[in-house]
């Protein structure tokens, strides 16, 4: 599922940015080489960020 349909970032990618230390949501676009657009994501992006700072992802292997 796209998280941020501007900038073509998916779940998944959040969830492994998040994994991999990013704590907020514009560390999650510096992850991706991107800035936030319209900022729709960004809710849902914090609200990612609290659950798998909780309850961590083991992402299959791509």
């Amino acid at each position: 599922m796209y998280v941020c349909v501007c900038n073509g970032i998916r779940e998944k990618q959040v969830i492994k940015a998040v994994n991999e230390g990013a704590s907020t949501v514009g560390r999650i676009f510096k992850a991706h080489g991107c800035k936030p657009e319209c900022a729709q994501c960004v809710n849902c992006m914090r609200d990612m960020i609290a659950n798998e700072t909780v309850e961590p992802t083991v992402l299959a292997a791509e």
